[in-house]
């Protein structure tokens, strides 16, 4: 008696697999995710900024390498992969016996800024020894803004865990309200503000200057030197961390950007872009006018900056 033929599974038809719920999920996702980085013109085969974009698994960050040559590039790369193996570590330990990992269905089961954190400490020790290993060099460091994406229990609803170290910035902007900045920089003009030398308000209006005779000469010197960064990983001592939490609206559009674009644009030109731009090219904007920025003389604008230019726009559809 002749057996029936059986269908055998073999690697393609599971990856076919793979593929077909990994589509399914981005269909279902209530996310938009646009993401845009280029290298600086002075150096464009050399980005030392690095992207970290998982639609799956809910996973977006930006790093920005400091140290100059390859030690930058080096600093950023190494510490986006040990993010992206250590975030696939805690969901395969969450989600067992799922063959795609997805987005966490319950905000609650786990502590997600703890776990943060660790990414990150974790992250920083690996730049510290892999990073300066590959480097030849143990000065090189980079920035980090990171969050994840989950779902509220029994909702459809989600929030965002984020966390950053550095000058890579958080934006949040919110239908019918202005733009809300949800990180403050680790950096020169935190520094005067917590020693009392100039307060939030007058940090602000230096940070956001677009001509120098809108400030003093001393206020000038600190915009100068306002890109002074005073902590990152694979830095000199461990990084403090800093982690909060956002409950996400229909509408909301959160960036994750490098200095390259923050230190060419102000706040206000970012938010136009955001309001004004389809959700799947406005990462591409942000970076093309921070570009055009860049490119201005120094008689034009004080805030012309060749720089690696990176940018991630969250936008929540339903």
């Amino acid at each position: 008696m002749k057996k029936m033929p059986q269908h055998k599974t073999g690697p393609n038809t599971r990856r076919n697999r793979h593929t077909a719920i990994r589509n399914r999920a981005l269909e279902l996702s209530p996310f938009t995710y646009a993401s845009r980085t280029i290298a600086n013109e002075r150096h464009p085969h050399r980005n030392e900024d690095s992207v970290l974009v998982e639609q799956t698994t809910g996973l977006v960050a930006v790093f920005d390498g400091v140290g100059g040559s390859a030690a930058g590039e080096i600093a950023s790369r190494t510490a986006a992969q040990a993010t992206r193996h250590g975030w696939r570590r805690v969901l395969k330990q969450h989600q067992k016996g799922r063959r795609t990992l997805t987005l966490l269905d319950n905000c609650n089961e786990l502590d997600l800024c703890a776990i943060l954190q660790d990414l990150i400490l974790e992250s920083d020790e690996l730049v510290r020894s892999d990073g300066a290993q590959r480097a030849g060099t143990d000065d090189l460091a980079t920035t980090v803004a990171l969050g994840v994406l989950c779902r509220k229990p029994g909702t459809n609803d989600h929030k965002m865990v984020f966390a950053h170290v550095g000058d890579s910035r958080i934006y949040l902007l919110r239908e019918q309200e202005r733009i809300r900045r949800l990180t403050s920089d680790d950096g020169l003009l935190a520094k005067l503000v917590e020693n009392q030398i100039v307060n939030e308000h007058e940090a602000l209006h230096i940070d956001q200057a677009m001509e120098a005779r809108q400030l003093s000469d001393i206020e000038f010197n600190y915009f100068r030197l306002r890109g002074g960064i005073t902590q990152a990983l694979g830095g000199p001592l461990p990084p403090t961390i800093h982690t909060a939490t956002l409950d996400i609206q229909i509408g909301d559009r959160i960036l994750l950007c490098t200095d390259g674009i923050h230190d060419n644009l102000i706040d206000d030109e970012i938010e136009h872009i955001l309001k004004s731009t389809p959700r799947t090219a406005v990462a591409r904007n942000l970076v093309e006018k921070a570009l055009e920025r860049s490119r201005q003389e120094s008689s034009t604008t004080i805030r012309a900056k060749p720089d690696d230019m990176s940018a991630i726009v969250l936008t929540c559809r339903f």
